[in-house]
């Protein structure tokens, strides 16, 4: 009794494929090809050249309708342009994603343009604050320097030998005064950098946020205002 039961699960299987194969025999028998010979002439047939099929064609069911349209294969010329476009795409897509992230990052530190400002302003004036401590050393080790000359001037008015410590003291009041300046330098290298990076926070602000800047114009005039009355005398 099993056995007979398998034979005849077996046998509606087997049928079961059989007629399905047929189906799809009879499905591809019914679909016709639509493409262009190499002169330009349009032929409709059961089959097509393989040396065509890189052209292009369309394959209609038997009512003759288009069922499925393949476009001619890629030129490299075409290869190139597609991957460069598909490269751009990629990098915008990346750059969208970063700026999302960073809009993201400003909406946690900033509820407002103006709070941006706030930080601006205070790091500026540290900045202008750190010059004005270097310009005063300048003018500290130049005073000592002044100094120094004229006391080893004296001595050699009156025929005394000038110590050697003065000579030492002279070289590193003159490397103080170097260092300062580089110090001075690099310090106003960075307040252009900072007013050039929160304009742009403070302009992005104002679009993500849908909110003006009420102090910022202020502001930024100010501590420029600030740094060119700072007297910088190299």
């Amino acid at each position: 009794m099993i056995r007979f039961l398998y034979l005849h699960l077996s046998y509606r299987l087997l049928l079961g494929f059989i007629f399905g194969a047929s189906i799809t025999l009879d499905l591809a028998a019914s679909q016709l090809y639509r493409y262009k010979t190499a002169s330009g002439e349009t032929v409709l047939s059961r089959t097509i050249p393989p040396e065509l099929v890189g052209n292009g064609y369309e394959v209609l069911n038997e009512k003759g309708r288009v069922i499925q349209n393949v476009a001619p294969a890629l030129t490299p010329e075409q290869i190139v342009e597609r991957d460069a476009a598909l490269e751009r795409q990629r990098e915008l897509e990346q750059e969208r994603a970063l700026q999302s992230k960073k809009d993201a990052e400003l909406k946690q530190l900033y509820s407002h343009p103006d709070d941006a400002v706030r930080i601006m302003e205070r790091k500026g004036n540290d900045i202008l604050n750190v010059i004005q401590a270097r310009l005063g050393k300048i003018e500290f080790a130049r005073k000592n320097i002044v100094e120094l000359e004229q006391q080893a001037a004296a001595l050699q008015r009156k025929g005394r030998a000038v110590p050697s410590r003065f000579e030492d003291q002279v070289t590193a009041l003159k490397k103080d005064i170097d260092n300062a300046k580089a110090d001075i330098a690099e310090r106003d290298v960075n307040f252009d950098e900072l007013l050039d990076e929160f304009s742009s926070i403070v302009s992005r602000l104002e679009l993500i946020l849908n909110k003006k800047s009420i102090r910022y114009e202020s502001v930024r005039e100010k501590l420029i205002q600030i740094k060119q009355n700072v007297k910088i005398d190299n």
